[in-house]
C-alpha cells in the first residue's frame, strides 16, 4: 500500500506578478502590479500594499542624501584645516617646550656653576656660623658649656679633627659617664610641626645611652635609644601638632663616649642642614650670641669679653682689667705720656735721668 501526499512550499522571497493583489499577503511580501505602466513593485507593509519603485520619491532621497553628503563633506574639509592647524599649533607648542627645555638647562648649569661659587665661598669663611632658624641656643658646643644648657655628669666640647670631618658645625658635646645633657626652648609657635636633627657618635659598649624630645606636656620622641656602638650617624623626627610652647631636649649617656652635634631645631616639617640660633655669630676668634662678645687669640692666650655683666681682659684666664660702673682695675698700667690721676698731673721729662714732673692743679 502507498500513501501519496502533495506539499507547497512559500518562500517568503518569492515574488508575485499579477495584475491583482495577492490573497492572504504576509507581511514583506513583494508584488509587482502589472496593471500599471510600467509595472510597479510593491511590498506588504501590513497595513497596504506600498509602491516600492518610486521614482521621485528615490530622486528625492538621492537628492536630499546628496546634500548631506556634501554637508558632512564640508564638515569634514573644515575638520580637517582644524587639524591641520592644530597639527600647526603642537609643532610650535613643541618648538617652545624645546626652547623651554634648553632654558632649563641653561639654568641647570648656573645653578651648578651657583653651587660651586657657594662651595668655594664657604672654603673661603671657613668656621664662620651666622644665626639661622634653630631654635636651639649654642647647639653645637662652639661656645662652650654655656648656661642654656643644664648638664650633669661630665659635658665638655671637642673640636679635634674627627668633629670638624664629620660635623657642620666643626664642634660637638662630648658626655661622659653618667652624664646628661638638657635645653628647654620656649616660645615655640603652637598649632604646627617641629623637625629635630643631630649627629652623634657613640663609643661605649654595653650602657645606654639616648636621646628624646618632650613636647606637649609628657609626650617623647626618640631619636635613638640603644646600647649598641655607631659611628657618626645623622638622626632626627618630626614632632606633629605642637600645643606646648615650651619643648625639651635630652640627652644621656651610661657609658663613656657620647658625642652630640648639629643640634637643630626648626619650625616645619621638613629636615634642615644645620645653622646656630638667631643672634649667634661663631668663627675661630670671634664669638656673638645674646651674652655679648667675645673676642680671643689661641696663639697669644688672650680673649676680651664685652657683656652685659661686664668688659673684661683675659690672659691666660687671669683678669688683667676690668670696667665696671665708674670704676677700672688693672693689673699692669703702662702710660706713654702724661697722667692726671684727679688733680695731680704727671709729666714725664725728656729724659729718665731728669725724673718726673708732678703738678698739682688747680
Amino acid at each position: 500500500m502507498r500513501a501519496v501526499a502533495q506539499i507547497t512550499i512559500t518562500n517568503i522571497c518569492d515574488v508575485v506578478t499579477s495584475d491583482t493583489p495577492p490573497e492572504n499577503p504576509y507581511y514583506g511580501q513583494l508584488w509587482v502590479n502589472t496593471a500599471t505602466a510600467p509595472p510597479e513593485t510593491m511590498v506588504w507593509d501590513g497595513q497596504g500594499w506600498a509602491v516600492q519603485n518610486n521614482l521621485e520619491d528615490l530622486r528625492e532621497t538621492v537628492s536630499t542624501n546628496t546634500t548631506r553628503f556634501g554637508e558632512f563633506q564640508s564638515s569634514v574639509d573644515g575638520l580637517n584645516s582644524y587639524v591641520s592647524t592644530m597639527t600647526e599649533t603642537v609643532e610650535r607648542l613643541e618648538g617652545s617646550v624645546s626652547g623651554e627645555q634648553e632654558k632649563v638647562l641653561e639654568m641647570q648649569a648656573q645653578i651648578s656653576e651657583l653651587e660651586h661659587t657657594v662651595d668655594g665661598l664657604s672654603v673661603s669663611v671657613q668656621e664662620q656660623f651666622a644665626g639661622g632658624i634653630n631654635y636651639i641656643k649654642n647647639s653645637a658646643g662652639l661656645n662652650g658649656i654655656t648656661d642654656d644648657w643644664i648638664t650633669t655628669g661630665t659635658v665638655s666640647t671637642d673640636s679635634t679633627t674627627d668633629v670638624q670631618n664629620n660635623t657642620t658645625s666643626d664642634s660637638c658635646f662630648v658626655l661622659g659617664e653618667t652624664s646628661t645633657l638638657k635645653q628647654v626652648v620656649t616660645g615655640a609657635v603652637t598649632g604646627t610641626s617641629y623637625a629635630i636633627s643631630l649627629r652623634a657618635k657613640k663609643t661605649g659598649a654595653s650602657y645606654s645611652s639616648y636621646f628624646y624630645v618632650q613636647y606637649n606636656g609628657n609626650k617623647m620622641a626618640y631619636l635613638f635609644n640603644t646600647t649598641g656602638t655607631f659611628g657618626w650617624t645623622e638622626f632626627s623626627a618630626v614632632i606633629p601638632d605642637v600645643q606646648d610652647s615650651t619643648i625639651t631636649i635630652y640627652a644621656y649617656n651610661r657609658s663613656a663616649g657620647l658625642y652630640i652635634s648639629d643640634i637643630m631645631l626648626v619650625e616645619g616639617g621638613t629636615i634642615h642642614k644645620w645653622t646656630p640660633a638667631p643672634n649667634e655669630i661663631y668663627t675661630t676668634e670671634v664669638k656673638i650670641d645674646r651674652r655679648g662678645i667675645e673676642v680671643s687669640n689661641a696663639d697669644s692666650r688672650q680673649r676680651t669679653v664685652i657683656s652685659n655683666t661686664e668688659f673684661s681682659g683675659y690672659y691666660d684666664e687671669e683678669v688683667i682689667f676690668t670696667l665696671n660702673k665708674d670704676e677700672t682695675k688693672t693689673k699692669k698700667t703702662a702710660v706713654d705720656g702724661e697722667l692726671t690721676v684727679g688733680k695731680t698731673k704727671f709729666v714725664p721729662m725728656p729724659t729718665a735721668a731728669e725724673g718726673l714732673n708732678i703738678v698739682i692743679l688747680d
